[in-house]
């Protein structure tokens, strides 16, 4: 049990491999000491789901969106319901959205436009946007630069130190999962070690991205601590410091607690 309590600033609760078993995923979380989780929309169906669930269970927030997997039907229709989801009070943020060039499941040009639409609409609405980027980051910090808005949260960061030093300097928040656990991440630990504490926030992205070395189980909450280990590793600090702080950060980058969290 964590001496200081967490958030996992990014979990899909909503996704079948866990909502199935969501009373015990969430009894371990809540042993671990994740007090609060972001659950994260990649369709309208999923965003849909995030808010029933952030709705009927404390410590759990919403985000809608639609992942750039899906952009190719992302239409005008679904910034209008992801619209009127956001209205609901339990939605923290917009996402995920952004560009995958790993995959390409989506045209670039969809993805973009997508993006693209994202941001607008958490501008309007004054919401934070959760970014996804896999292989984009050149493209994903000049999509930043047009729309000249801090507060977005980089989601699973995979840049350089170099790229974290940028998105901080543009007021993003930095995203870090079970990847910082992987050996062959060398890139990623230095940029961990040189990035501002100050903006950094702790994810599982679970039900994926599990810690090693359980990579080939299902991630859950309960994880972050994993992570948050293997961050106070890299740094040469204590565990505790490194989730008072991400705590600290995930509050703000959320603002949960103008929301009474």
């Amino acid at each position: 049990m964590l001496v200081v309590p967490a958030v996992d600033s990014h979990t899909h609760l909503n996704h079948p491999r866990l909502y199935h078993r969501l009373p015990e995923v969430l009894d371990r979380a809540r042993r671990a000491g994740v007090s609060q989780m972001i659950v994260v929309g990649y369709d309208l169906p999923s965003s849909r789901s995030a808010v029933e669930l952030a709705m009927a269970h404390p410590g759990l927030w919403a985000a809608v969106g639609v992942h750039p997997h899906e952009a190719k039907s992302f239409r005008r229709a679904a910034s209008e319901a992801l619209r009127a989801l956001a209205s609901n009070p339990r939605v923290v943020a917009i996402g995920e959205t952004g560009l995958d060039f790993h995959r390409d499941l989506s045209p670039r040009e969809q993805q973009r436009e997508a993006f693209t639409a994202h941001a607008h609409l958490a501008r309007e609405l004054s919401l934070p946007l959760i970014v996804h980027c896999r292989e984009a980051q050149e493209e994903m910090l000049a999509v930043a630069t047009e729309e000249g808005e801090g507060g977005w949260i980089w989601h699973c960061f995979e840049g350089t130190a170099e790229q974290a030093r940028r998105a901080v300097d543009m007021g993003m928040w930095i995203g870090l999962a079970g990847t910082v656990t992987y050996r062959n991440a060398q890139p990623l630990r230095q940029a961990v070690a040189e990035m501002p504490v100050e903006r950094m926030v702790v994810e599982t992205d679970s039900p994926y991205l599990s810690p090693a070395p359980g990579r080939m189980r299902d991630n859950e909450p309960a994880n972050v601590l994993l992570v948050a280990e293997a961050i106070a590793g890299i740094r040469g600090v204590e565990v505790d410091d490194v989730i008072r702080a991400t705590t600290e950060n995930a509050k703000a980058a959320f603002r949960l607690e103008e929301r009474g969290a």
